[in-house]
């Protein structure tokens, strides 16, 4: 069986095509979950402006790469805070949800 020997720059590992492939996927189901929360925003009671909750998701690579789920309305801090959609989600997505 062969050997490959040489240094390996873990900054490339964590920025690299595959890694941000996995947190890719990983955002993405996130943001899926919270999308089969099936919240509304909008009007009430089914009123002609009431839509789904809007979700976006946004990837980005520094020294790593970074993936991001972004309830992009007013009330979405609001929705955090009394439904707790994005820590369901995430937890839903095998993620460890912990307070800062």
């Amino acid at each position: 069986m062969g050997r490959i020997q040489g240094r390996m720059d873990m900054s490339d590992a964590l920025k690299g095509p595959l890694m941000q492939r996995a947190i890719q996927v990983k955002t993405e189901q996130i943001a899926r979950n919270v999308r089969a929360l099936g919240i509304k925003v909008g009007d009430k009671d089914g009123g002609p402006r009431e839509h789904d909750l809007p979700v976006k998701v946004e990837m980005t690579t520094t020294d790593r790469a970074h993936g991001r789920v972004v309830i992009e309305h007013p009330s979405g801090q609001a929705v955090q805070a009394k439904r707790g959609a994005l820590t369901k989600a995430a937890s839903e997505a095998g993620m460890e949800v912990k307070d800062r």
